[in-house]
């Protein structure tokens, strides 16, 4: 029986595993942690032992530019959230009930805005 070789490839993802779709980026909160093989098997149970080890000698390995390209991820997610209207954005200090409030708020001012450019013949 042969048994699949495990690197580190780039499919267009950034570096992940040649044998899944983990990515060096998902392990990296773990290695960062502290984890244990065996507490990210608990989170990620598709990664073998051998998986595991081989991306977390690549991010000891590669350390800055793990961490240079987290920094990258995060500023583009960042970029994209700032670039969303300010009613779309995660409001998590919000209530469900405040939400939808926000929401039907909004609503009622496109409706109106509508209306406005129907009667002015726009």
């Amino acid at each position: 029986m042969k048994t699949e070789s495990i690197e580190i490839v780039d499919r267009g993802r950034g570096p992940q595993l040649s044998t899944s779709r983990i990515t060096v980026q998902d392990l990296l909160p773990y290695v960062r942690e502290g984890a244990t093989t065996e507490e990210i098997r608990r989170w990620i149970p598709s990664l073998t032992d051998d998986e595991i080890a081989v991306l977390k000698d690549y991010i000891r390995q590669h350390e800055q530019e793990v961490l240079r390209a987290e920094k990258e991820i995060k500023a583009y997610h960042d970029g994209l959230r700032a670039s969303q209207p300010a009613w779309t954005r995660a409001q998590d200090h919000l209530s469900i009930e405040e939400r939808q409030a926000l929401l039907r708020e909004r609503l009622a001012q496109r409706k109106a805005e509508t209306n406005r450019a129907d009667h002015s013949g726009g």
